[in-house]
């Protein structure tokens, strides 16, 4: 069931004429459905070579030697590479606060799983023969499994560097200190959060193809965001951005995140070999390829919180702080632990904050982002925290909550870190959601029924819910990612104009039927954004959708565009289709007055032609010739992030501190039962108030939603990627690595709110995150209070049954 409201009160239907707000039936579904569509696995050229990669079997060792004389004897090898051959003919992988890594592990390896030698082959069943036959001898070395002996230093993962610690970093926000020392409660907690990460449908892959006679490369790949992270392929290959032409099918199979930078690695490697060989070269990891070593796990966190509070429940100071197990290298994910600034307190009203971390190298796999961008870890950490502070002042945990949380009245808010909320009523969803369970588990006959519960904990069955505001920063201006790499003297020194844009890019060109086609810089994940766009684009031509197709660009006829990632794509999709229509209308009336000889001011649009005001001469879009063979488009337009044009983020951008213009929100509250005899949870039902703005198209956003909830479901009580104390991966299979299911889904009754936000041009915020983030913080806040009763709590996720029943075992 979903339900609809605007400021709380009911959403009155669209106009007829709108497509934008409709649940508008996917355009991408059919021929995903009837395998229309290509994947990487589909892609294969004349001519085509395989690649398979060996792998080193251990967490951390010198490599002393590699023999590769019997794979190159194999009858269908044709070509081996080591780290030696790509160092005497390529670079290395751009690096991260100044840590050199080669596509090949370069005389050490530092997690199990890191590729030390390719093989190119026939087929890939020829390849993984030869990889076979490759002998590699090691010195084994000690291995750093976790961020407290990664902290000692003991043994170190890069030695021309003499500390594990890849970066950290403190920020002060008010007088913490003197905050803390008036306080009438100062609660001090601990929590973990395990390391997880998106495991989509289709892993890595990429089809690499050289030209010789051009001495460039065309490179499909699945890569995220192939635009802006192009430079970890054509920087690899030591060519400039131009000669290396990345294409993205039409839908990339999942990526939650994931592949932001994961496949950079193979995307570079069959580039190597393709230059070698003058022949396409494919690579598709496999399954547990990618769980083992595949450079796509995320976060793994151990926090340390103390909140300063008041006899009367008020929150006064917040200190939050972190170590986050990076894995072997720092990538792309360093911005995760600056992001949850952007909400860094959350739905909560706290003035003074203090905000520290450190990042240290293990060996395991280095991070790669995942959807939440580190705020679903922050959030979880933050909410179990407000548990503790309710229960040490004595308070009911909702009131705990409704008493601090921002009120409306404050919106626009301004966070201590310098972001802004832009619009919503966080109190109204925490008192909706409370009524909600009310009215339907609460009562006679619900699931948290009072004569249920008691007759259940009877049974050894103890039901709860506790939900939470949580919040979803929407379209961030990605400059703070480079903040990593400044001194602290050029972030004192930066002003407005040294503030990175990436705005996004659409482009329009005309086809030989006359329809309209659009063009995208950013890849697809199963978004939707075929279908959106299309929406967007029938409203401001007022054309039909059936009228409309949707492309993308390849990163050399792309500018550098930041891309799907950061909920960002209805904001940014949105202003950009705006601009775009503007644009496209513009140069038909200029292509029309050039053709009739009269003046643009004389030639209107409407409804996909364009008309002389004072006479019959028309066109329409079929009359024009088609543009989608030139070189030059129809039209294009560049939407600029809408932080950038508000004083009030100055500050923020000014300091490299995240900023995002529009802030999502969740109410939900699960309804869990926990099995205090073999420790297992079932969520029985789950109850989400959801908040994105304006919707686009209700059906997408549903689906966004509830699919992120089932990913934070997964996070909360299952998945892990464990290591053993030697750094050997525990799950390398989907028997170890345990998704959620129809067996872990419960109903999810939704109900939508719209607060259009006052920042971005259609009124709209991010879908694609709340959910997750939400769900991964109260679900463990939900199990707490049903263990109430037996003065259990949780304090890290995934709460699995070995856990809850260590902590049952506990109190016994």
């Amino acid at each position: 069931m979903s339900e609809s409201a605007v400021d709380g009160q009911p959403v009155t239907e669209q106009e007829e004429s709108k497509y934008t707000g409709q649940s508008m039936r996917r355009v991408e579904d059919y021929d995903i459905l009837t395998g229309r569509v290509d994947y990487i696995h589909d892609i294969e050229p004349p001519d085509c070579l395989h690649m398979a990669l060996a792998r080193a079997p251990h967490a951390h060792a010198e490599i002393e030697s590699i023999d590769t004389a019997a794979a190159e004897a194999h009858p269908n090898c044709e070509l081996v590479l080591t780290a030696a051959d790509i160092e005497a003919n390529y670079e290395p992988m751009p690096g991260r606060l100044g840590f050199s890594e080669w596509a090949l592990a370069n005389e050490r390896v530092r997690f199990a799983g890191e590729p030390i030698a390719l093989v190119v082959a026939s087929d890939r069943y020829a390849a993984e023969d030869a990889v076979d036959l490759i002998r590699a001898d090691y010195t084994q070395l000690d291995p750093v499994t976790d961020v407290d002996s990664a902290s000692t230093d003991e043994v170190l993962l890069h030695e021309d560097r003499g500390t594990n610690l890849a970066d950290d970093d403190e920020f002060l926000f008010g007088d913490v200190e003197e905050t803390f020392a008036q306080a009438d409660h100062v609660i001090e907690s601990d929590y973990s959060w395990g390391r997880i990460s998106g495991v989509p449908l289709e892993t890595a892959g990429t089809v690499a193809e050289y030209d010789s006679e051009t001495d460039s490369f065309d490179i499909h790949c699945n890569l995220q965001l192939y635009t802006f992270n192009g430079d970890l392929v054509y920087d690899s290959l030591g060519y400039p951005e131009e000669k290396v032409r990345l294409h993205v099918p039409e839908n990339i199979g999942g990526s939650y995140g994931t592949k932001i930078s994961a496949g950079a690695r193979y995307c570079a490697l069959a580039g190597m070999a393709s230059h070698q060989l003058d022949r396409p070269v494919k690579f598709v990891e496999d399954r547990i390829e990618y769980l083992q070593g595949g450079d796509a796990h995320s976060c793994e966190r151990d926090y340390q919180v103390r909140l300063a509070v008041d006899d009367d429940g008020s929150i006064e100071g917040l200190d939050i702080s972190f170590q986050d197990d990076l894995g072997a290298f720092p990538r792309y994910p360093l911005p995760q632990a600056m992001k949850p600034q952007s909400v860094l307190t959350t739905s909560y009203e706290i003035d003074t904050v203090r905000y520290a971390y450190e990042l240290l190298l293990t060996n395991k796999v280095p991070q790669t982002a995942y959807r939440g961008f580190g705020v679903q870890q922050h959030t979880f950490a933050l909410e179990m925290a407000i548990d503790e502070a309710a229960r040490t002042v004595g308070m009911d945990p909702t009131a705990f909550r409704m008493q601090n949380l921002i009120p409306p009245e404050e919106m626009p808010y301004k966070l201590p870190s310098k972001n802004i909320y832009d619009s919503g009523d966080y109190p109204a969803a925490l008192r909706r959601i409370e009524e909600i369970v009310d009215e339907n588990e609460r009562c006679e006959g619900g699931l948290l029924d009072p004569e249920i519960v008691e007759q259940k904990r009877e049974e050894g069955k103890y039901r709860g819910t506790q939900p939470a505001v949580t919040l979803e920063p929407s379209a961030g201006v990605i400059d703070y990612a480079t903040r990593f790499e400044a001194s602290d003297e050029e972030i004192a020194n930066r002003t407005r104009d040294d503030v990175a844009e990436f705005p996004e890019h659409l482009a329009a060109n005309i086809d030989a039927d006359g329809s309209l086609v659009v063009s995208l810089a950013t890849s697809s994940a199963g978004q939707g954004h075929q279908t959106v766009l299309t929406q967007l684009m029938a409203d401001e031509l007022d054309i039909s959708p059936f009228d409309i197709d949707v492309t993308f660009l390849n990163s050399a006829e792309a500018p550098k565009d930041f891309g799907a990632a950061a909920s960002r794509m209805g904001v940014m999709l949105s202003g950009a289709a705006i601009g775009l229509g503007d644009a496209v209308i513009d140069t038909l009336k200029q292509a029309a007055a050039e053709q009739w000889g009269c003046e643009p001011e004389a030639v209107r649009y409407e409804s996909g032609r364009v008309e002389r005001i004072d006479g019959d001469d028309h066109l329409s879009l079929s009359d024009l010739p088609a543009t989608t063979d030139d070189d030059d488009h129809l039209a294009t337009y560049d939407y600029t992030n809408p932080a950038l044009q508000l004083e009030e983020y100055d500050e923020a951008l000014i300091e490299q501190l995240p900023s995002y213009p529009a802030t999502a929100y969740c109410a939900d509250a699960p309804i869990v039962e926990v099995d205090i005899e073999d420790g297992t949870v079932d969520i029985l039902k789950y109850y989400s108030l959801h908040d994105c703005g304006t919707v686009l198209n209700p059906e997408i956003v549903e689906g966004q939603v509830e699919g992120a909830i089932a990913h934070g479901i997964g996070g909360a009580l299952l998945e892990e990627f464990a290591y053993d104390e030697s750094g050997q991966p525990l799950a390398v299979s989907m028997f170890d690595y345990l998704l959620p299911s129809i067996e872990n889904i419960p109903e999810i009754e939704l109900e939508h709110r719209e607060t259009p936000s006052p920042f971005t041009a259609s009124g709209a915020k991010g879908a694609g995150e709340g959910g997750v983030i939400s769900a991964s913080a109260v679900i463990p806040t939900s199990v707490n209070a049903a263990l109430e009763p037996l003065d259990v709590t949780v304090d890290s996720v995934p709460v699995t049954p070995d856990t809850l029943r260590s902590k049952l075992r506990d109190e016994e």
